[in-house]
């Protein structure tokens, strides 16, 4: 059995009241989750997607009863035909994300059709948190031990890392602007340079609702300051990917925290999960959503 989430989960996945994910399953039937010895409600990934995509609908204004229909009407239509796959013998069977070890496959032999099947694959198959979560980031892990070991060029690593950086953008921008909700910055400190993992970030916390302004890599100091002062946002957070991008980040953690004490900061990423403390300010999971929902929640809260 795959992966199986409780309500509550799914109610942080998706930004949906668990009363209200009860109430859809029992007026439209969208879902029917099993149940546990206990008899609690465990989704699968597949409904964790039509909940998610549900909750856009009904966010976007359509009516809880009709964006039923459609999740329904999309959950039965027939697939579309496979993307011819590429010579190579590794395609996942049905119903499976693809190996880790296809992107770096992708990587070494700089194969463009091969990179787009096995991106196309693992972000049809659930939701996007979800194929960030259990696949992306481990994949990219793998690719990253990969260019350690001299399995992987540096530029097959660049050439992959390209082309997921397009499906975040991609990501970013189908999300929605999110106006009129809170402003928050996102962005990496002068001289960091590794933002995948700030823009899934900025992906996961955009689908949240709230309104992210990425500001991407290597952002000058005097920058950061003047988009604080510009913007006045709700709060910022600084990506620190890397151990030697702390030193930069904790300066500007300081400048802004001086110049604008309203403003709340977090810091996230490998790179800050030993120097937190130094800081005075909250440190985020390294679980791009699990750090999406925390800021959401305390943005909201406040």
């Amino acid at each position: 059995m795959g992966v199986r989430y409780t309500v509550k989960q799914v109610a942080d996945l998706t930004g949906v009241p668990a009363a209200t994910l009860r109430a859809w399953e029992r007026r439209y039937g969208v879902v029917a989750p099993q149940r546990s010895s206990s008899r609690y409600r465990l989704y699968d990934d597949a409904e964790v997607a039509r909940l998610a995509r549900m909750a856009e609908l009904v966010r976007e204004g359509t009516p809880a009863s009709l964006a039923a229909e459609r999740v329904a009407t999309l959950a039965t239509e027939t697939a579309p035909p496979p993307v011819p796959g590429p010579r190579h013998p590794v395609a996942a069977p049905a119903g499976q994300a693809p190996a880790f070890t296809e992107l770096v496959l992708a990587a070494q032999r700089y194969d463009q059709r091969l990179l787009t099947t096995v991106l196309d694959g693992a972000f049809a198959r659930s939701s996007f948190e979800t194929t960030l979560e259990q696949w992306l980031m481990p994949a990219l892990t793998e690719l990253g031990y990969a260019w350690e070991r001299g399995d992987v060029d540096i530029s097959g690593e660049h050439f992959v890392s390209a082309a997921v950086h397009r499906r975040l953008s991609a990501a970013f921008d189908a999300a929605g602007a999110n106006t009129d909700a809170p402003v928050v910055l996102v962005g990496l400190a002068p001289g960091a340079l590794h933002q995948l993992g700030a823009l899934a970030f900025a992906v996961c916390l955009r689908r949240q609702g709230i309104d992210v302004r990425f500001l991407g890599a290597d952002v000058p100091q005097h920058s950061w300051v003047h988009s604080v002062r510009t913007l006045r946002p709700a709060g910022v957070i600084i990506s620190v990917p890397m151990s030697w991008d702390a030193d930069p980040a904790t300066r500007l953690v300081h400048t802004l925290r001086a110049d604008h004490p309203e403003v709340v900061v977090w810091t996230g990423g490998h790179g800050i999960t030993d120097r937190g403390h130094e800081l005075a300010v909250p440190t985020l999971p390294p679980s791009a959503v699990e750090a999406a929902l925390l800021v959401t929640r305390e943005l909201r809260g406040r």
